[in-house]
């Protein structure tokens, strides 16, 4: 749901708008973490393929990447430990989503 839509029904339904309510955008982002997701998206996917699992991004190049991205120097291990974050956070919702195995083992 976008902020307009959270209002308009906010609007409808006659009821005030809670803040912890109102969906985030990208925009409502600082521009640091606005930067990291587009890094992050740039990046390649890492698969183990014959167990289906989700191992991360590939942040081998990832010097080549801040160059391009113009990131500076001193910035770099923020930016890094960004990047951790949100690719911890997506191995976790990938994980969450995958069927869980019900049989006895």
């Amino acid at each position: 749901m976008t902020k307009a839509e959270y209002f308009e029904m906010c609007e409808v339904m006659g009821s005030e708008p809670k803040d912890s309510e109102i969906p985030i955008e990208f925009d409502d982002l600082i521009q640091e973490v606005q930067q990291a997701l587009q890094i992050y998206s740039n990046l390649q996917d890492c698969w183990d393929y014959m167990g289906g699992n989700y191992i991360g991004k590939n942040f081998n190049y990832i010097e080549t990447v801040f160059k391009f991205y113009n990131i500076e120097i001193e910035q770099h291990k923020y930016m890094y430990e960004l990047l951790m974050t949100i690719d911890r956070i997506r191995a976790k919702q990938i994980q969450d989503s995958k069927p869980k195995d019900t049989k006895a083992r």
